[in-house]
């Protein structure tokens, strides 16, 4: 059991300030924060809250939106997103869109503090025209962001089924599963699977018998060599569960003629069937473990340092909270911002 920290250990309220709104707003304190340093009063749990409820309501909030949600998905990949020319539907306006759509979707979920298990799934998305017009969906005008309803029939909702999320992760002329099934495991679960070891095989197009293959049918070739099977058998189920979308997060139920297979078994032999059926697994069996790794990810983007083994149980005692207190996004913020950890050298 850890001793909880002492005085000498806890940062000036003036540091805390200058912490506390490179979280919150990427700049510096403002004058009402400067005066609660000044006095002291930045010191106390109660003052603490009312001004992270403030800074959150405060538009500069959006900041945090942008930088966090570009760090914690890895979307400098969407960045340098090079969609082959033969693939049909892709343009400037396209690409913007699908850059801006997880940070509207996060800033919607923070102003509403709503569960952060959204992310998973929700029946609703963030969209403007084009990017609507994307997804087939009807009604939406003009370029601001709106939130848009969802059906089931739509095959939308949350992270997993976002164009440019789904994007980033292919090879720019076809989906990838091993690309969408390791920052699966990376970003969203915070389980990144170990490294490859050295002369791994590669897949031989140029032979005739798997070059007639599914994706998924050749990925289960390349699993049977021995060399391949440890790494391949904690990712490829994940990424096969992404089968359904292309290489610009477009639905499809047929690749050259065939019907998709998105069927997948885990290393328990738990079924994943399809994006519906990963959403559900996640939902029913992992929602402490994506809790955790969000905990884990906004206090890495707060302290602005990588976490170390000593911050472990910190992050236990956050994520219990979180999850005691309902999910919510803004709560999961405020109680990073106002934990010992970030009020600790």
């Amino acid at each position: 059991m850890n001793p909880r920290r002492t005085k000498s250990e806890e940062i000036s309220t003036h540091e805390q300030a200058t912490r506390l709104a490179l979280f919150l707003w990427c700049s510096a304190p403002d004058a009402e924060l400067l005066k609660l340093a000044d006095s002291g009063e930045l010191g106390n749990s109660k003052v603490l809250v009312a001004q992270v409820r403030r800074m959150l309501d405060d538009p500069r909030s959006e900041r945090l939106s942008k930088h966090f949600v570009r760090q914690w998905l890895d979307m400098q990949l969407l960045d340098f997103l090079d969609i082959k020319q033969h693939v049909r539907g892709f343009d400037p306006l396209l690409k913007e869109a699908m850059q801006h759509e997880p940070i509207a979707m996060f800033h919607e979920v923070l102003r509403h503090d709503a569960s952060v298990l959204d992310f998973i799934h929700a029946d609703y998305t963030m969209a403007n025209e084009r990017l609507a017009m994307h997804y087939g969906l009807p009604g939406v005008h003009g370029n601001h962001f709106q939130r848009v309803q969802l059906n089931a029939s739509q095959n939308r909702g949350g992270l997993l089924t976002q164009a440019g999320l789904l994007a980033m992760n292919s090879d720019g002329a076809d989906s990838h599963p091993l690309k969408r099934g390791i920052w699966l495991l990376e970003s969203i679960l915070n389980d990144p699977p170990p490294p490859p070891p050295p002369a791994v095989p590669e897949i031989d197009l140029a032979n005739p018998e798997i070059a007639k293959m599914t994706l998924k049918e050749r990925i289960e070739d390349h699993r049977n060599h021995a060399a391949c099977m440890s790494c391949h058998a904690k990712i490829d189920p994940w990424g096969i569960a992404f089968e359904n979308y292309d290489a610009i997060g477009r639905w499809r139920d047929q690749v050259k003629g065939k019907p998709v297979d998105a069927a997948s078994l885990l290393f328990n032999s738990q079924k994943l069937d399809g994006m519906e059926g990963l959403k559900r697994f996640l939902l029913k069996n992992r929602q402490d473990q994506f809790v955790r790794a969000m905990v884990h990810k906004m206090t890495t983007y707060a302290l602005g340092r990588p976490l170390t083994f000593a911050d472990h149980s910190s992050i236990d005692r956050i994520t219990a909270e979180v999850r005691r207190q309902g999910d919510g996004l803004a709560t999961m913020i405020r109680l990073v911002a106002t934990s010992e950890l970030f009020r600790s050298k």
